[in-house]
């Protein structure tokens, strides 16, 4: 919440210097009113740390004066420790810095800045290598160290173009106002002044003119980050997302300013309005419950399935766990078997050696035989996740046979109905 409070400021900071005292006040409303973007800021770390490490940087590239260019390189280059998704952002940024830079002496101190924190992370530990296997052409690099991209190892497919369309219509439609202001923005100024005159004047004022490019092209990255499902765009372009209230800021106070007194601008006022209030209610979080779903208290659901499960499973007991960890971790039992990766499930869909697969964050099947037959004490398992997949030939249909040698079934966990857990308990060693 505080990382959010601090990027709308940066984001009212960065316009103000750039437009003025209107652009600024403008750009923090259309972020501030944004739901969306404010329910991710209040409550998922990384999309409020991401974009308070990128709007830091341009803030100090973009808005400092000449002795920032060093630091705003600085923050350039510590974008490599935030995400893979905005790396993309430090070669630009870097390139603006060094066209910024005084003096040569200045881009060397730039550039030092930037490029040592990663060389030194590199060399400190090799392990730290494995970043890499999500890089194309580096990936090749790391292979023979064992380092595979989960999306490899998860035979991850790219959707169809169809439904790659819908999912970029899902964008719009969520980011809906945000939308229809670029869209009034761009067809007022064009029939106001005509497209020459509105090219002329980004011309005109180059750090506007290159803040708007960044973001074009850091909102088409990601398209090519997350180039096998377009869904993902929507969350992960957060982080340069208080650009697009800077661009709106920045457009619309220019047209309040040229605007003549009277019904010029108090028509202008009314279209503010009518972008700045229907989103605090209409624009809203994607995974708040509403309906039948919110009335039934997930919250509350989540927490009393968890404490059952305490009530369930000892806290010193070796337990293998499969599925949806929410519930789970509110319980507040000990870490399991089972590496959490970005899925539940842990299980690589290509052949690989065990080695590889412990590296690259998945689970052998040797392991998971190893675990359930001799060494866990407890299962617990998502049966919504389990039982399908224990139909059909896979490690689930082995992990099912498992469970029913060596484990008895003490208890079911369904408080919380869309993660509902079956608990095993290890059956008793039979004596010779």
């Amino acid at each position: 919440m505080g990382l959010g409070v601090l990027v709308v400021l940066m984001t009212a900071v960065l316009a103000r210097q750039l437009g003025g005292n209107v652009a600024g006040a403008l750009a923090a409303a259309f972020l501030a009113t944004q739901g969306v973007v404010v329910a991710y800021y209040s409550y998922e770390g990384y999309p409020a740390t991401a974009a308070f490490c990128f709007m830091l940087a341009s803030l100090l590239l973009f808005a400092g004066g000449a002795g920032a260019v060093v630091a705003g390189m600085a923050a350039a280059g510590a974008l490599f420790f935030v995400r893979s998704n905005v790396w993309p952002a430090i070669p630009f940024l870097l390139a603006y810095g060094l066209w910024r830079a005084r003096d040569l002496r200045e881009r060397l101190l730039g550039l030092a800045a930037a490029l040592l924190p990663p060389l030194v992370f590199f060399l400190w530990d090799t392990r730290h290598l494995k970043i890499l296997a999500n890089v194309p052409v580096a990936r090749r690099w790391v292979e023979p160290l064992g380092y595979v991209s989960p999306l490899v190892l998860d035979d991850r497919q790219t959707l169809p173009l169809g439904d790659q369309l819908w999912e970029a219509a899902r964008l719009v439609r969520r980011y809906e106002f945000w939308v229809l202001a670029v869209v009034l923005l761009t067809g007022l100024a064009v029939w106001r002044y005509g497209p020459r005159r509105v090219v002329r004047g980004l011309v005109a004022r180059p750090r506007i003119a290159l803040l708007t490019l960044l973001f074009a092209y850091m909102l088409a990255a990601q398209f090519v980050v997350f180039s096998w499902n377009w869904r993902w765009v929507g969350l992960y372009f957060l982080p340069v997302a208080p650009l697009v209230a800077v661009i709106l800021g920045l457009g619309f106070a220019a047209l309040i300013e040229r605007a003549r007194p009277g019904a010029p601008r108090a028509v202008l006022a009314v279209v503010l309005l009518a972008l700045l209030a229907p989103p605090v209610y209409w624009a809203r979080n994607p995974l708040l419950p509403i309906g039948e779903a919110g009335a039934a208290d997930p919250f509350g659901a989540a927490h009393r399935a968890g404490e059952h499960l305490r009530r369930l499973v000892p806290t010193d007991a070796r337990i293998f766990f499969y599925g949806l960890n929410a519930v789970y971790y509110l319980s507040g039992l000990p870490a399991t078997y089972l590496q959490q990766v970005y899925l539940p499930d842990p299980f690589a869909h290509i052949q690989a050696e065990d080695w590889v697969l412990r590296r690259s964050g998945f689970v052998p099947l040797s392991d998971m035989r190893r675990w359930l037959s001799t060494e866990a004490d407890y299962a617990v398992m998502d049966r919504s996740m389990l039982e399908p997949r224990a139909q059909v030939p896979g490690p689930e249909r082995e992990m099912q046979a498992l469970l029913d040698q060596h484990f008895e079934l003490i208890g079911t966990v369904e408080e919380f109905i869309h993660t509902p857990y079956l608990v095993y308990r290890r059956r008793p060693a039979r004596n010779p």
